[in-house]
């Protein structure tokens, strides 16, 4: 065998044995186990953005049943110290907002309804002296709720902080007597009013499927 044949013939089993390996290599990658984005230890509701998706048990009068894909995840600010976060989704059928509030734990509410301000039996002049007095109280679909606090806060849509993405509202909150349902009352800076009616939720009612963005 002359001196060019030779070298063609190791070109070719060194081309057949890297062709072999390369095809070994991605065998090997394709029968790994898929992993997951995220640790079992991440997936909780605090961590929740956009995009990503939850799966609800048991929520409101109901009791019902859902899977909601997160489209946003807003900030709300009372003061210095005070942030909760409003995470806003789809179920399918209609738009589900969540309330997260740390405290000692994790505060979860979710919106059931939303109101307009004339749906509700109390005027503007009875919120403004419940503010100066501290308390106060009216009845709604049978049931009694109860002053608990209320402030001025700030909003940031999509989580984003700043000046220029800052809105102002006035908030009033109340709690049904049985501690099943709260009212919010917001007057924002446009003058326009939202009534939201919301429910507790315990974080066992809760199953996070994937983080988003």
């Amino acid at each position: 065998m002359s001196m060019t044949a030779f070298i063609i013939f190791l070109l070719v089993i060194a081309g057949v044995a890297l062709y072999l390996w390369q095809m070994k290599r991605t065998k090997n990658k394709l029968e790994e186990p898929i992993r997951a984005d995220h640790s079992p230890d991440q997936l909780t509701l605090d961590n929740v953005g956009a995009g990503g998706m939850i799966h609800l048990m048991n929520v409101g009068k109901n009791m019902e049943e859902y899977d909601v894909t997160i489209l946003s995840k807003s900030i709300y600010r009372e003061g210095e110290n005070s942030e909760w976060y409003e995470l806003e989704g789809d179920n399918g059928k209609q738009k589900v907002w969540i309330s997260l509030e740390w405290d000692d734990y994790m505060d979860v509410s979710l919106a059931t309804r939303k109101l307009k301000f004339r749906d509700l039996p109390i005027s503007r002049e009875e919120l403004d002296q419940m503010d100066e007095k501290g308390k106060g109280q009216f009845e709604f679909e049978g049931k009694t709720f109860y002053y608990d606090h209320s402030n001025e806060a700030s909003y940031f849509r999509n989580g984003l902080v700043s000046a220029d993405n800052e809105e102002f509202f006035y908030y009033w909150e109340f709690e049904s007597e049985d501690e099943t349902e709260y009212i919010t009352i917001e007057e924002w800076e446009n003058g326009k009013f939202e009534v939201t009616i919301s429910c507790p939720v315990k974080e066992s009612q809760v199953k996070v499927y994937s983080l988003g963005r």
